[in-house]
C-alpha cells in the first residue's frame, strides 16, 4: 500500500527540483487530491478482494 506521506514528500521533492514554489493552496489541493485517489484505489481493492454476490430467491413467509 503506498503512503499517503511518502508520496506527498515525493512530489513536494519534484515539484522544489523542477523550481515550482507551492504555496499553501496548492498543497492543501495537493493532498486532498492525493487522499482521494489513494482512498478509491482502497476501495477497488476491498471490491476486488471479495467473493462474488450470489443471489437466492427469498424464502416465502411462513403463515
Amino acid at each position: 500500500m503506498l503512503n499517503r506521506e511518502k508520496v506527498e514528500a515525493t512530489i513536494l521533492a519534484l515539484a522544489s527540483k523542477e523550481g515550482i514554489v507551492l504555496n499553501g493552496q496548492d498543497k492543501l489541493v495537493m493532498r486532498t487530491s492525493l487522499s482521494n485517489v489513494l482512498a478509491a484505489k482502497e476501495r477497488h481493492r476491498q471490491r476486488m478482494g471479495t467473493s462474488e454476490f450470489q443471489w437466492k430467491k427469498p424464502a416465502p413467509p411462513k403463515r
